[in-house]
């Protein structure tokens, strides 16, 4: 994988480095951010945490990238971003986003970090299809999600938990982008 960083407007996405670390482990503490994402807090000590790390994988054909997202002001680890579930036989991979400092939610980092995202997969990558998912009530990722161009495709419930799942086809991100 390519490991120089994907300017956004606002934003560049940057491969996971080991410095990404303390603010992940802040973040993955953060009981509402992690509500937000479907998943468990942290509970280890940040030197556990450390030496599970992994920096961003240097296969040419991994099933997961990792990204942290940051200003292109000031450089600034506002948050991570992943494609994962990568399918090379169908051109297909699922987008995931956390902005993990809230002084940047409700700005459009967010969205130019998805956006920017969304056009690597498919121009650099060579995906033809998108798919992400969120949690029913996280309004404002749904939003997000669908300035983007992504469209809702249906629901999953999983542990008591109702998902709404969306997706964005190449051609429908070339007609938006065209717009």
């Amino acid at each position: 994988m390519n490991h120089t960083p994907i300017s956004g407007k606002r934003i560049c996405l940057c491969p996971k480095s080991r410095s990404d670390a303390p603010q992940d482990y802040i973040w993955g503490k953060d009981a509402e951010l992690a509500a937000l994402n479907g998943l468990p807090t942290i509970r280890g000590t940040f030197v556990q945490y450390v030496t599970q790390f992994k920096s961003t994988q240097d296969d040419a054909r991994p099933s997961r990238v990792w990204l942290s997202i940051k200003t292109i002001s000031d450089g600034c680890h506002i948050g991570n971003c992943t494609i994962y579930d990568i399918d090379w036989d169908n051109s297909e991979a699922q987008l995931g986003i956390t902005i993990g400092d809230r002084c940047y939610w409700g700005q459009g980092y967010g969205e130019d970090a998805f956006k920017t995202l969304a056009g690597y997969t498919f121009h650099n990558i060579g995906m033809r299809r998108l798919h992400l998912k969120t949690q029913e009530q996280n309004m404002r990722a749904i939003k997000c999600f669908q300035k983007c161009g992504f469209t809702p495709c249906g629901s999953l419930l999983k542990a008591n938990i109702t998902y709404i799942l969306m997706q964005l086809c190449f051609e429908d991100y070339v007609s938006t982008q065209l717009r």
